[in-house]
Order: C-alpha cells, then sequence, then structure tokens
C-alpha cells in the first residue's frame, strides 16, 4: 500500500470524436493508513469529463467506480446550463444526487435492476467532496476554530462499514415482503448506540428534522450583509404537518408523488394514527438540535455571498431527498406498500452513504484536499 502508481491517461480517437481513458492511481495517504483513488478515467463525448482528485476509496466491497457515468450525467448538466456557467459545486452536490433519486423512484425495482455500486460510489463522491468543500469555506471564515483543528481521515475500516451499512438498507429492498416491511418501520426511528459507540444511530424522521433546522437556522441568519434567497423554503410546524417543507427551486420530482403523504400523516387518521403520534415529537427535538448546532458549534458568518448561496443550494437539495425518503418509507410502513418500501430503501442505503461520506469530508483536514473539476477534451 506504500507503492503510489502514477495516473495514467490513454487518447483514444475514433468515429470523429476523441475519448480519454485513464487507468487511475492508487496512493498510499500515509497518516491515518488510508487508502487514496484518484478517478482519472475520461469518458469522452460531448466535450466534457469531470476529473476527480484522490479521495478515500478501498477495493472489495459492493461500491464500485464508474467515471462512464460520472461523465455521461457531467455531459447532461453541461448541456443544460446553455450559456450559464457549469459550477462543479451545483453539479456534484446536488444536481446528481437530485437525478439518481428521480431514478431510484422512477424504477420499479430499483435496487435489483439499476447498478446500485456506481451509484453508491457517486454518492460518496457527492458527499466527500461537498464536505470537503464545506468544510474549507467554514475554516476560511475563521470563526470555525474548533473544525479547522479536528482531523481524522477516512480508515478501510470506516470505509467498509459505510458500505456494510449500504448493503443492509440494499438487501431489505431486494428481500422478501415481510423483512422488507420491518426494515422500512425500524428506519423511520433511531436505535440505541452500539459500544463502543456512544451516540444513537439516527432514523429518518431524526435526519429530515436535523437538516430541517440546520437549514432554517442559516436561512433565518445569513452571514452579516448577505440576503437569503426569496422563497427558499417554507416549513410549517411538524405539529400541523410532519416531514413538509416547500422549496422554492423543487427539484426533486419524486417529492410532488410523496407530499401528500404529509397530510394524510397530519390527519392522524386510520393506519397513519399511530406514526402521527410518534413523528411529530421527534421531528421537533431534532430540528432544535439542528438550529443548535449551527448557532454554536458552526456558523456561516462570514461566507461570501456566492458561498452561502450554493450552501443554501446544496443543504435545499439534501432536504428534498430526504422529505421524499422519509415520506415514501412512512407510506410504506402504514399502508404496507411493499412496491414504494423497495424504493425507499434502496434511497434510503444511497441516502445513508451520501451522508456518512459527507461526515468524512467535512472532517478530513488534511490540507491537500481539492474538488473535482470539468476538463473539456
Amino acid at each position: 500500500m506504500g507503492e503510489q502508481l502514477s495516473r495514467r491517461e490513454v487518447i483514444v480517437r475514433g468515429a470523429g470524436a476523441a475519448a480519454a481513458v485513464g487507468l487511475g492511481s492508487v496512493v498510499f495517504a500515509g497518516g491515518a493508513g488510508a487508502l487514496g483513488r484518484s478517478s482519472g478515467d475520461k469518458v469522452g463525448g460531448g466535450g466534457t469529463v469531470v476529473v476527480v482528485p484522490e479521495y478515500p476509496f478501498f477495493a472489495g466491497t459492493t461500491m464500485h467506480e464508474d467515471p462512464k457515468l460520472l461523465n455521461a450525467l457531467a455531459r447532461k448538466y453541461v448541456a443544460q446550463q446553455g450559456d450559464r456557467e457549469a459550477v462543479m459545486t451545483r453539479f456534484l452536490f446536488s444536481s446528481v444526487p437530485v437525478t439518481l433519486f428521480d431514478r431510484i423512484y422512477a424504477t420499479k425495482d430499483p435496487a435489483s435492476t439499476l447498478p446500485m455500486g456506481a451509484y453508491l460510489w457517486l454518492f460518496h463522491l457527492s458527499g466527500y467532496f461537498g464536505g470537503v468543500w464545506l468544510r474549507a469555506e467554514l475554516v476560511r471564515t475563521g470563526k470555525n476554530a474548533g473544525l479547522a483543528s479536528y482531523s481524522k481521515p477516512q480508515d478501510k475500516a470506516a470505509f467498509t462499514a459505510e458500505v456494510a451499512k449500504a448493503d443492509e438498507a440494499l438487501d431489505a429492498a431486494r428481500g422478501p415482503a415481510p423483512a422488507l416491511l420491518e426494515y422500512e418501520e425500524a428506519s423511520l426511528f433511531d436505535t440505541p448506540p452500539v459500544p463502543p459507540a456512544t451516540m444513537p444511530e439516527r432514523g429518518l424522521v431524526d435526519t429530515f428534522g436535523y437538516n430541517e433546522g440546520y437549514l432554517l437556522q442559516i436561512a433565518e441568519k445569513p452571514p452579516v450583509g448577505l440576503s437569503t434567497p426569496a422563497g427558499l423554503v417554507d416549513c410549517p410546524v411538524a405539529t400541523e404537518r410532519p416531514l413538509y417543507c416547500a422549496y422554492g427551486t423543487n427539484r426533486l420530482q419524486a417529492l410532488r408523488r410523496f407530499d401528500p403523504i404529509s397530510q394524510k400523516l397530519a390527519s392522524g387518521k386510520g393506519a397513519y394514527a399511530d406514526l402521527a403520534t410518534k413523528i411529530p415529537p421527534l421531528q421537533e427535538a431534532a430540528i432544535t438540535r439542528g438550529r443548535g448546532v449551527w448557532d454554536g458549534a458552526l456558523n456561516v458568518q462570514g461566507f461570501s455571498q456566492e458561498a452561502y448561496e450554493q450552501l443554501l443550494d446544496i443543504s435545499s437539495a439534501f432536504l428534498e431527498t430526504v422529505q421524499a425518503t422519509v415520506l415514501a418509507t412512512v407510506k410504506s410502513t402504514a399502508q404496507g406498500s411493499v412496491p414504494v418500501g423497495r424504493q425507499a430503501a434502496t434511497a434510503n442505503a444511497c441516502m445513508g452513504v451520501w451522508l456518512s461520506s459527507y461526515l468524512v469530508g467535512i472532517t478530513d483536514g488534511r490540507p491537500d484536499r481539492a474538488l473535482p473539476e470539468f476538463e473539456a477534451l
């Protein structure tokens, strides 16, 4: 593992187009003993590829690299921008995950028919580099000293555990109906910590509430001298309409499909009665925690307007995907809907990797961290 292999690229020309195929590189990062991979793979077409710098990756799990899929998404994103600038942070941190979640919710049995190893990889990239970007912005302000002084690169054991947890969700998504529905209900709620862990494993209700509180906090208290875009997000009180926010952007098409579930939950009738009692208090507690973390341990004071708006864009996109997933899980639990449950469990697997990798990125304090870039062929 201590041997460094340089990236090699082979230019292939044919059929009137140029394509570059990179053989990648493996770099021993040292220090924490993390093995990093630099995806130099570039598969052309349309004139745009993504060059990915070193990032944590270990072979031997169900996650696998798929630069062809990444570059296909990049070409589509760049084409959609028209004359506007293609911005890597908006592409990788919001466009890619939103696109993949919509594909999951548009597929009958996604865990069995979609390339989930590649999907997990893309969510790993999105989360990790999103964390790297946010850490750099927070440290740059000089107001987040606790974060600036902390660094813990991901090691193989943590990486393997991250993928294994996603595999559990995917196994449930592919498994028999009773086990799937049991997984769905359990995934809504926190589970007690397993030593040596001291914190509970958060469920989807808590994940939604925390990120709702976090987004509301940074939107309501922007950096001094800056402004929040009008109509960014509107979230009713949890007791009036649980697990729901309205977004000015509303990028996730699947959200329109599941938003009515929050109204059924609010009614508290029939199959939704039990969940209607359990969910709002958990959501409200998580909102309070999310607000508190971003009004104390971390804050966005000192962000530039551009960085602040990018953070709002990323955060609202994440909350949209959590909202669709938690509401889909509520529906499958309340109504015993197996097809929806398979979609929700698949989305939950991807969300888990996305969130875990984000935490890896934000706590990776090595000074040589860089972000992916677009490159024209």
